[in-house]
């Protein structure tokens, strides 16, 4: 007897480019069968999909972990993900990771589980900056053999790669990237990068990390092209590059984001320069995500006196153009990520809600830009084999059994600027591990999830 079946529900078939109609068995945490449509296998529980789309868990290109800072720990970003469908996340971009690894993992065992797995990446910049360096110093070759060994015990205790943040701390050169990937080449690092420069500067930036790939031979995601490339109208040239790279490069890939908005700290480098000149805005492209401002955009006056006496503040910039960033979702080759993150304290970019529904409701329903099957595909299968995930990202015998069930002329996000954490319309069920987490936009209290060991990893 399986533990669950799913009747009915309509299958992606990734190879033909196809949905068909199946019972999709499910037992010990793995898919134990897929059968025909009204099998009446029996099992314990029968959802009823009919009508409904039986799809892989989503897989996040690019997310960031919890940052637990509470006496009593609890789950945030993890719970945002799992009510969008998401599954799988990789977390720890952008250069930063907010525990050692040990630590994390022993937190996630302490609440019994996760809510979604998660493929931990370690922040370079996160050790870098710990060794007392400024944004633009140059590292000693003591402080890099030091930062490596961090990065090392990291490895060792089952982390999947290393991300940079090089807009974040420009004194990290090339020379400086490269070295560190390679003085951890026998783990094979999974390496994601947050570019280095937007504008006039892109494509050096994007030129930068394929190379990267080229010269290491590690798998290399270049995080968030939309805030890189839709940001001074390079996207076209990017993208015309980035795919004959990727053709070339199987090891080469890209995320996007679906929201013409990026979000950081007011004060961190990204603003290090005369922004709106460069940019071709105005202080009002900026809006900061706290009271006493929250939801307010910027004037001169309010972002002077946000960066003297808060410079830690999060805000979002309007400074991303639409059409860029669909043309990077439409791209055969480019992959999705959420770049959800929680700072406590703050409100969140709806991006953190509401990434996946919304590119399934308004991106593929409601204007076409891509079908439904590719767009899935892009979300689980590709994104699964890029990243290694072997046993994820399709629905057949003997994989996980990490599955959405979402209601495609439904599905929606509904989180904005304003309200970002409305629930997102259309998702009936997740199940992580053969457990179901959300039922009806209600979390069961499972937690199944795991913190997954990059020995885990196979390509």
């Amino acid at each position: 007897m399986y533990d669950i079946l799913i009747s009915n529900g309509l299958v992606p078939d990734f190879e033909k480019g196809d949905f068909y109609k199946a019972d999709v068995a499910v037992k010990g945490g793995s898919i134990a069968a897929v059968l025909d449509a009204g099998s009446g296998a029996e099992a314990k529980r029968t959802i009823d999909a009919e009508g409904l789309v039986v799809s892989p868990g989503i897989i996040d290109m690019h997310m960031h972990e919890e940052e637990f800072r509470d006496e009593v720990p609890q789950f945030d970003i993890s719970e945002l993900m799992i009510r969008m469908g998401v599954t799988t996340g990789v977390c720890g971009n952008c250069g930063m990771h907010f525990h050692r690894l040990g630590e994390f993992k022993e937190i996630v065992k302490s609440l019994g589980g996760g809510l979604i797995n998660l493929v931990p990446l370690s922040g370079y910049n996160t050790f870098r900056d710990a060794q007392g360096l400024g944004w633009y110093e140059d590292a000693s070759p003591e402080i890099r053999e030091r930062v490596v060994q961090l990065l090392r015990e990291e490895l060792e205790e089952g982390s999947w790669g290393v991300s940079f943040g090089l807009e974040y701390d420009p004194g990290i050169s090339t020379e400086e990237m490269t070295g560190a990937i390679m003085a951890l080449r026998e783990y094979d690092p999974f390496v994601s990068i947050h570019f280095r420069a937007d504008c006039d500067e892109c494509m050096a930036s994007i030129r930068e990390m394929a190379e990267l790939s080229e010269n290491t031979g590690c798998n290399v995601e270049i995080s968030h092209i939309g805030s890189l490339a839709a940001v001074g109208g390079h996207m076209t040239e990017s993208l015309d590059y980035l795919r004959e790279k990727m053709k070339e490069n199987p090891k080469l890939r890209y995320d996007v984001y679906p929201y013409n908005a990026f979000c950081t700290l007011i004060g961190s480098a990204a603003f290090d320069m005369d922004w709106r000149a460069k940019w071709n805005v105005d202080y009002d492209i900026i809006m900061p995500l706290a009271e006493p401002y929250l939801g307010m955009r910027c004037d001169e006056e309010m972002y002077n006196k946000l960066l003297k006496e808060d410079p830690d503040a999060l805000v979002v910039a309007f400074a991303l153009n639409e059409d860029d960033v669909r043309a990077a979702m439409k791209e055969p080759m480019g992959l999705f990520g959420s770049d959800g993150e929680v700072f406590p304290g703050y409100d969140v970019h709806p991006r953190a809600v509401g990434t996946f529904p919304r590119i399934l409701g308004k991106y593929v329903r409601e204007e076409n830009l891509l079908p439904l099957i590719t767009a899935l595909d892009k979300m689980t299968r590709q994104a699964a084999g890029f990243t290694g995930l072997a046993k994820k990202g399709e629905i057949r015998e003997g994989m996980d059994a990490d599955i959405l069930i979402f209601d495609p002329d439904t599905i929606k996000d509904n989180a904005d600027y304003l309200n970002t954490r409305e629930p997102n319309d259309g998702i009936r069920c997740v199940i992580v591990n053969g457990v179901p987490v959300v039922e009806n936009d209600k979390l069961t209290g499972a937690t199944p999830g795991r913190v997954l060991h990059r020995s885990e990893r196979q390509y």
